[in-house]
């Protein structure tokens, strides 16, 4: 029996997304094509819609529990849309076929949302916006059902009969809202049908007229026989007022999307299943399409149909059992049509469109940091009820749009600015140069960015760089946590690095991932983006300590030290660990090195090696690095000449924590345990100064390593 039982749980949830749907199209298509097709072809027209969407989306499976059908926001439109084809002028008889051409171009609209990854940008409409378009559709079909409600046909005034209707549609509003809290917890709009349909029928025999007006119920349904497609007939498509048909099309493609995607949250909630919004976006695309060729209403996904079939165990299959269903409800009970009232039909739109209505607005307002929110929220809601639901989609999606970047623009682009003295390289160098360096720290600045550096962004930028870039220094911008850069961000890193080579400094970039197009050259890529480029002064390094360790070599050679100097070798009594000692104390220290050479790639100790060597570099550069990957590591530090490195493992023998790496030539001293315990017993002095000197090197290295931590946490 446990294979079976999925598929009794998805019959379980068809019938019960049917006992939902099937009200909820009846009345819907009623209200939208009652006035040009007839009340029975309109609520054909509305079942239409759901059997095409619950067929196609289900098949498709983008949502498992999904439950499609005619919607509110559609009917709104809709209706909305009539109004203004009546007022350019055309027939009553053709609107019904253009607002099938609506339904045909909305899914067309619908399809390439899908395929321009429009299921993503559609999560980024706030909700705010999503609340105002809800709540003034809610409004706007709660005003739509006003005349079914008094029983008043389309071309009929009140009477003194016509209290009657009101009463069914207030009984069957109260069914539907407050009967899915009592045994047996059927759904609200299939209770609320049934017993407006029975005290409608009561009523109308005890205390109604003699004649029941045809505008007080549906009709009896068109038999199979009497379908025919929207388009069959011939069509005078130039007369049709397009750019009207355009932008309903695109307004009800984005509200299908939205209130397909926020159902499909819903649906996932209960399912635990993940959507797919391309392929739920494309279906519901193709189904409306379908629809529209078909002589049916536009529709989406039904919040309520979904919720409640979803509690009822639907899963894979049951949009596709209601989408069975109801062909067979159409095929075998159309006359029960004849029995239903309008009224009641009208109390379970009102009733659903109470759902609609977003009530925390009033509290959203009451709060000063939720304010905003509220007056976005009701400038929707207003300009939906006072003037267009089309007008307030576009307006809504242009609010998003300038929340959306107002809230970018609020996004420092610059994560921290560092000068030299703040954040210098790894490279390790004599007391000289490092004092040097310090005290002319800030020509050398380290701009960390982040975010998108789009037009607005990068001109933020820029102004905040200006003041660096009206002196000769050298500029480091690092990308590694920029996510996105357009052509007007390119423009002006364009401007900057002219500007700033126009003041003799020089704009440096490091860690350019290949996701922003800038290339492995940005000078290049900046030349290329203009046919009279400037002469810049612009390089691009893999890392940060490479950019940095150019910088600082840039200055020092401006400050006096030529590179070559950098590089020459040097004595030993001119390195930091010898600079405070004695002569002779030197002298004796000298007497027990040993000269080791290295070739460049050499590497002179592996990671985890075992060692209790000190190393002093008199000419040439070591990297000690620390691998991270097969093929990839971390640089920790640079000696060059006149520094040292493997003090740890000198004073506490042990492993090596990471590997040192020949990258030019190098020219050792190499002092190990068993030559220190012969220079102690000799020279006492000399070691007790070694000593103190490895000391003052520690403490040193541990004060960077903590001003290294502390940036670190900072990010």
């Amino acid at each position: 029996m446990k294979p079976l039982a999925p598929l009794a749980a998805d019959l379980r949830g068809g019938l019960v997304a049917t006992a939902v749907v099937l009200p909820q199209a009846i009345a819907f298509g009623v209200t939208v094509f009652a006035p040009y097709l007839g009340t029975a072809a309109g609520a054909l027209a509305g079942l239409v819609s759901a059997i095409g969407l619950l067929l196609v989306s289900g098949a498709a499976g983008g949502t498992i529990g999904l439950i499609s059908g005619p919607s509110g926001a559609a009917l709104v439109l809709l209706m909305g849309t009539a109004a203004g084809l009546a007022a350019a002028g055309v027939a009553p008889a053709a609107i019904a076929t253009a607002l099938f051409v609506v339904t045909l171009l909305a899914g067309g609209f619908q399809v390439l949302i899908a395929l321009a990854g429009g299921g993503r940008l559609m999560k980024f409409v706030p909700y705010p916006v999503i609340a105002g378009l809800a709540t003034g559709i809610g409004l706007l079909l709660m005003n739509s059902q006003l005349r079914p409600a008094l029983g008043i046909g389309y071309a009929d005034t009140w009477n003194q009969w016509h209290g009657l209707p009101v009463i069914v549609a207030v009984a069957t509003f109260l069914i539907a809202r407050h009967a899915s809290r009592i045994p047996p917890y059927l759904p609200g709009p299939i209770t609320g049908l049934i017993g407006g349909t029975l005290l409608f029928q009561i009523l109308v025999h005890g205390f109604g007229p003699p004649t029941v007006p045809a505008a007080w119920v549906v009709g009896v349904l068109p038999p199979p026989s009497e379908f025919r497609l929207a388009f069959a007939e011939p069509i005078a498509w130039a007369s049709l007022p397009w750019p009207l048909l355009l932008q309903a099309a695109f307004a009800l493609a984005v509200l299908a999307s939205l209130n397909t995607l926020l159902t499909a949250v819903l649906a996932d909630t209960a399912t635990g299943q993940r959507h797919n919004a391309r392929r739920e976006l494309l279906a519901q695309g193709f189904g409306q399409i379908a629809v529209g060729l078909a002589g049916g209403m536009a529709g989406s996904a039904s919040v309520g149909g979904t919720v409640t079939a979803t509690r009822a165990g639907a899963r894979r299959w049951a949009a596709l059992t209601a989408g069975g269903i109801l062909p067979l409800l159409l095929l075998f009970a159309g006359p029960v049509g004849q029995w239903l009232p309008t009224s009641a039909l009208a109390g379970i739109i009102a009733a659903s469109a109470l759902n609609l209505l977003e009530k925390d607005i009033v509290a959203w307002a009451r709060r000063g940091r939720t304010r905003r929110d509220a007056a976005v929220a009701l400038l929707v809601v207003g300009i939906a009820i006072g003037y267009d639901l089309m007008l307030a989609v576009l307006v809504g999606l242009a609010i998003a749009i300038l929340l959306f970047i107002h809230e970018q623009s609020r996004v420092p682009v610059i994560h921290r600015r560092l000068t030299l003295t703040e954040r210098p390289s790894v490279r390790q160098r004599p007391t000289d140069q490092a004092e040097l360096l310090a005290r002319n720290g800030d020509r050398v600045v380290l701009y960390e960015l982040r975010g998108n550096l789009f037009f607005a962004k990068a001109d933020q930028l820029f102004e905040e760089m200006l003041p660096d870039l009206d002196r000769p220094v050298w500029i480091i911008l690092h990308l590694r946590r920029v996510i996105r850069i357009d052509l007007s961000g390119v423009r002006l890193l364009q401007q900057g690095a002219a500007r700033l080579t126009a003041h003799g400094g020089e704009l440096l970039f490091c860690e350019v991932h290949p996701d922003l197009g800038l290339g492995h050259s940005v000078e290049q890529t900046l030349r290329r983006i203009s046919l009279s480029p400037q002469p810049l002064n612009v390089k691009t390094f893999p890392s940060t300590d490479q950019a940095l360790e150019y910088a600082e070599n840039a200055l020092l050679d401006a400050l006096g030290y030529a590179p070559t100097l950098l590089e020459q070798r040097m004595p030993l009594a001119a390195l930091d660990l010898c600079r405070d000692m004695q002569p002779a104390d030197v002298a004796a220290l000298a007497e027990v090195l040993r000269p080791r050479t290295l070739a460049r790639g050499e590497r002179l100790f592996a990671a985890g090696d075992s060692g209790t060597e000190l190393y002093l570099v008199m000419r040439g550069r070591v990297d000690i690095r620390l691998p991270v990957a097969t093929d990839r590591h971390k640089r920790l530090s640079i000696h060059g000449p006149g520094t040292v490195f493997g003090e740890l493992a000198f004073l506490d023998p042990g492993p090596r924590a990471a590997e040192a790496v020949a990258t030019k030539p190098c020219e050792l001293l190499v002092l190990n345990r068993a030559d220190f315990n012969q220079l102690q017993e000799a020279h006492p002095d000399a070691a007790i100064a070694l000593l103190l000197a490895l000391g003052r090197l520690q403490s040193r290295a541990l004060r960077w390593s903590a001003k290294e931590i502390q940036r670190l946490i900072q990010w």
